[in-house]
């Protein structure tokens, strides 16, 4: 045991030793027994134990009516805030940029078909062709 983790106890416990770790409890009374500055400790860690007992302790109510109106009483601080449209513009994706991202991937499968090599069967091709064919013609339109 030594003085600062003496300094811990009592900052963490109090000046109560038997609030103390009872690991260590025995070692810190033996230093306090032996060494002036840890006594000085403990005299100062009493002095601040009795000024926080004599206050007077408060009920806290919480519900959230009260907590909103003390929230809204309080000052906002607003030293550090950016404003919202500069921290965004920076990682904005320009409107453009979904649009061009489609286009880039029907070229690619476009390419990608057309390289394939999907097939030379006449036949099926010769099935399509009056499909086609009559897309073309505004009599057969449904409109």
């Amino acid at each position: 045991m030594n003085v600062k983790r003496l300094e811990q106890i009592l900052a963490a416990y109090g000046a109560k030793s038997e609030r103390w770790p009872e690991a260590e409890r025995d070692k810190a009374l033996a230093l306090l027994a032996r060494d002036a500055h840890a006594q000085q400790l403990l005299r100062e860690a009493r002095r601040l134990d009795s000024l926080l007992d004599s206050l007077p302790a408060q009920e806290l109510q919480l519900n959230a009516s009260s907590l909103a109106a003390r929230l809204s009483e309080r000052a906002q601080e607003t030293t550090n805030i950016r404003p919202l449209a500069a921290a965004r513009s920076r990682w904005r994706i320009p409107l453009i940029m979904p649009n061009l991202i489609g286009l880039a991937a029907a070229a690619v499968a476009g390419f990608w078909i057309g390289w394939s090599n999907p097939g030379t069967d006449s036949s099926k091709v010769t099935e399509l062709v009056p499909y086609i064919a009559d897309l073309g013609e505004e009599e057969n339109l449904p409109w």
